[in-house]
C-alpha cells in the first residue's frame, strides 16, 4: 500500500492540474451558474469520461519540463510500469495507457479503466462507480442529502428516496488535497452533493486544501 501511495504521488506530481470547467446549469447548492467564466484551456485538462460500456477514460494535459522529469521515453516507461503493477495488484487487466505524447512542452495522457475500482486503485483515493443498489450492497454511506442538479439546495432527496433509485448510476468519490477532477457522465446528472454541476452531464469535484480532509462527493445520473 505504501508503494502504491508513493507511485500515485509521483505520477500526480507531474500531472496535478486544475479540472476542466465548462458553461453551467442551475445555480446554488453546488451548481455553477452560467454567468461564471469558463477556465477550460487546451493545456490544462483533467477529465474523466464514463462511457456507455461502463469503462472510464481519463484525459489529462499539463505542461511538461523534460529537465525536471526526464525525457519522454522515460516518462512513458514510468507510466506503463505503474499501470502494469496496478493490474498485477488487481489480478486482471483493468488499467491501460491509450495515449501518452509530448508536443509543444505539453504532455497528454489518456488512461482507460475497466471499473471504478481500477481507477481508485491506480489513483489511490476512494472512488466508486456503479448503481445505487451496488453502492448500498458494498456498504457505502448513503445516508446523505442530495440536491437536484438543476434546482440546487432548494430541492433535495433523502436516503429513502435515493435507495428507491436502485438502478440509477452513482459516483462516490473523496478527492485528496489540491486534487481537481471533472466527470463527464453518459447520462443526465440528476442529483449531487459536494460537486458542481457545470453542464447537464458534467460535474466538477474539488479536493480540500492541503492538510484538510475532503468531504465525500456524490453524483447520481441516468
Amino acid at each position: 500500500m505504501k508503494k502504491r501511495k508513493k507511485t500515485a504521488a509521483l505520477l500526480w506530481l507531474l500531472l496535478l492540474i486544475p479540472a476542466l470547467t465548462l458553461a453551467g446549469c442551475g445555480s446554488g447548492g453546488g451548481a455553477r451558474g452560467e454567468s461564471e467564466t469558463s477556465q477550460d484551456t487546451d493545456s490544462s485538462v483533467n477529465l474523466l469520461e464514463i462511457k456507455k460500456d461502463g469503462t472510464l477514460s481519463n484525459t489529462t494535459k499539463e505542461a511538461f519540463a523534460p529537465g525536471e522529469y526526464g525525457e519522454e521515453e522515460a516518462l512513458k516507461d514510468y507510466v506503463l510500469r505503474n499501470a502494469s503493477e496496478c493490474n498485477a495488484q488487481l489480478g486482471e487487466e483493468l488499467v491501460s495507457v491509450k495515449k501518452l505524447e509530448v508536443k509543444k512542452e505539453t504532455v497528454t495522457l489518456v488512461m482507460e479503466y475497466g471499473s471504478g475500482e481500477a481507477f481508485s486503485a491506480f489513483h489511490d483515493y476512494p472512488f466508486f462507480y456503479g448503481t445505487v443498489a451496488q453502492a448500498y450492497e458494498a456498504g457505502y454511506d448513503l445516508d446523505v442529502e442530495l440536491y437536484e442538479a438543476e434546482a440546487g439546495e432548494g430541492a433535495s432527496i433523502s436516503r429513502e428516496q435515493l435507495l428507491e433509485m436502485g438502478s440509477r448510476n452513482i459516483i462516490i468519490a473523496q478527492l485528496p488535497p489540491r486534487e481537481h477532477l471533472s466527470v463527464q457522465t453518459n447520462g443526465k446528472i440528476l442529483y449531487l452533493r459536494n460537486a458542481q454541476c457545470v453542464k447537464n452531464n458534467v460535474a466538477r469535484l474539488d479536493g480540500p486544501e492541503e492538510g484538510a480532509v475532503g468531504e465525500t462527493a456524490y453524483i447520481v445520473f441516468k
